[in-house]
């Protein structure tokens, strides 16, 4: 069953176990090196692949996803209706230096297949790698879900947060990333 727990209430969530463990082992049983892909064009210098969208087992797993509208509402107080997203194969070297968002609504990244728990998103107070608010670690079948709308007074959050630590060589990392509307 799927588990939600705020880290920053009604913004940044830990996600635990949003798939069953049959479709968690399909996603990870699949030769994600072998499939068609695509160089993201806002990540062309990335050590990252995203998985095309015209592959069928692409689609299977996208549903996965899609079934848990409801749930991601429930738990995050929200009404998405559609889903879209990205499954990504990052390569050894593959690192994310730190950033927001900027005004992308919200984002759901999930860890599939991961070198060990230490190549999670942290989060950070300020612009700076030594502000660390909460490092998630990285399993199968956990991530987080971030909500980034404007405050009432229209004032845009800024939810700093980074993958520093470099895919090893000999591995990769596969997550997704959904967005919502």
């Amino acid at each position: 069953m799927a588990e939600f727990e705020a880290v920053v209430p009604g913004r940044l969530w830990q996600v635990r176990n949003l798939l069953t463990a049959e479709q968690t082992d399909h996603i990870v049983s699949v030769d994600w090196i072998s499939l068609p892909w695509v160089v993201s064009p806002q990540q062309s210098a990335w050590s990252r692949r995203e998985i095309a969208w015209d592959c069928a087992a692409t689609q299977a797993l996208k549903g996965y996803i899609d079934q848990q509208l409801d749930t991601i509402n429930s738990a995050a107080g929200t009404s998405f209706v559609h889903a879209s997203g990205h499954f990504w194969v990052d390569l050894p070297g593959f690192a994310c230096a730190m950033h927001t968002d900027g005004h992308l609504a919200n984002a759901l990244q999930m860890y599939w297949i991961v070198p060990s728990e230490a190549y999670g998103t942290g989060f950070y107070h300020y612009r700076r790698s030594d502000s660390l608010m909460y490092q998630f670690a990285s399993r199968p079948n956990t991530g987080y879900l971030m909500l980034n709308h404007p405050n009432p007074d229209g004032s845009q959050p800024l939810q700093w947060h980074a993958m520093l630590n470099p895919v090893p060589e000999g591995t990769i990392r596969v997550t997704s990333y959904w967005q919502f509307s």
